[in-house]
């Protein structure tokens, strides 16, 4: 996909581990922890599926020239972004219960850093 060529990965993936890394380190137990890293690779997978569909929706030549999106193909990203992203924390809350607030935290800040690796090479 062409928008993944565009993250610059050289800032994305250092912040992206330094921010899981320091919510690691809040977690009281060995399941906190697990349960973090796995709300951190369904983060991922989300982010991922949500690059696809802006993609799909604004970058993607086809759309452009003729104005036509693949809907069904965004509905599926759609669906299987949501799905991944709350299966994810409901998972997350059966295994940290009220502290799953340190995983969503890093899922927002995973996409202001997902915006800062993208910011310079969209121009």
């Amino acid at each position: 996909m062409e928008l993944i060529k565009k993250i610059d990965h050289k800032i994305f993936w250092p912040l992206s581990l330094i921010s899981t890394l320091g919510f690691c380190l809040l977690g009281r137990s060995v399941t906190e922890i697990l349960a973090i890293l796995f709300v951190y690779v369904a983060t991922l997978i989300s982010l991922y599926l949500l690059m696809a569909i802006l993609y799909g929706m604004m970058m993607d030549p086809e759309v452009r020239s003729t104005g036509k999106l693949k809907k069904g193909r965004l509905m599926l990203y759609m669906f299987l972004h949501v799905l991944f992203l709350f299966g994810s924390i409901g998972l997350g809350v059966h295994f940290m219960g009220n502290r799953i607030i340190l995983a969503v935290l890093n899922y927002v800040i995973q996409i202001f850093v997902l915006g800062v690796g993208l910011r310079k090479n969209l121009k």
